[in-house]
Order: C-alpha cells, then structure tokens, then sequence
C-alpha cells in the first residue's frame, strides 16, 4: 500500500511534518499549562514561513468550521495548513489532541495524539493515529 508521502513532493512532506511537530507542541504545551487549548490553526505561508491563524472563542466544531472557511480565503498565500483542536476518540472516549493538515499540493491528513495529564499535570501521550482524509481547503 502505497503511503501518502509517495504523492506529494519532499518540500511537501517537510512543510507537513513541521506544521505536525508545531502544532503538537504548542497543544502539548498548553495543556500543560492549563490542563486545556482552544482550537488554533497554522499555516505555512507561500515564503516557507510558519504561522497561526487567530480563532475567537467558540466550539472545536465551530472553530474546526471556521478555520477551513478562512484558511481557504488565503489559499493563494499559503502552500499548507493545520487546524488544531481537542477531541474525544470513539472508541475509547479518551481525549486527544486533533491535528488535520492539508497541502497545495493535494494531500489532507488526520492526526489523532491520545494523551492524558499525570498528577504532576504533565502530558502522557500514546502514538500517533494518522488518516488521509477529504480536502476541505484546496477542495
């Protein structure tokens, strides 16, 4: 079975890989903070730099809504984009941090990361679940 990084470009595969590990991070780091985060997006500008896209408050679905609308009103400035928020894996109910990426070049993803807060409020992760899904900004 062929993977996803056989489609699109090495370029591609970076600019992914590096909105993945950003986007993590900053998830990760901010339950560690303050045990929650509100739904972000990022992209990768057209120059090859990495940005986030300011979400008002509301749902993760909403914002998940939200984010493809506006990420798609700047696809001539940027070559990718992540849309991050918080979610509940069916199987288990336990929480994760949800991740979908999507390139120009006609790539969409799903990373799904379980965690859970230690007694310290440090995060535990378990592996990464990823998907390729339906483009929703180069669509």
């Amino acid at each position: 079975m062929a993977s996803w990084r056989d489609r699109v470009s090495e370029p591609a595969q970076e600019d992914l890989d590096g909105l993945l590990d950003t986007a993590l991070t900053l998830a990760e780091g901010r339950l560690e903070t303050t045990g929650a985060f509100s739904p972000f997006a990022l992209v990768v500008k057209v120059s090859g730099v990495t940005d986030m896209v300011a979400l008002p408050p509301m749902t993760a679905r909403q914002a998940q809504q939200m984010s493809y609308e506006v990420l798609g009103g700047m696809r001539s400035e940027i070559r990718a984009a992540a849309v991050v928020l918080g979610s509940a894996l069916p199987e288990s109910g336990a929480e994760a941090i949800d991740v979908f990426l999507e390139h120009a070049e006609g790539i969409a993803l799903n990373v799904l990361e379980p965690y859970r807060l230690d007694d310290d409020g440090d995060v535990v992760t378990d592996g990464l679940e990823a998907h390729t899904v339906r483009r929703r900004i180069w669509n």
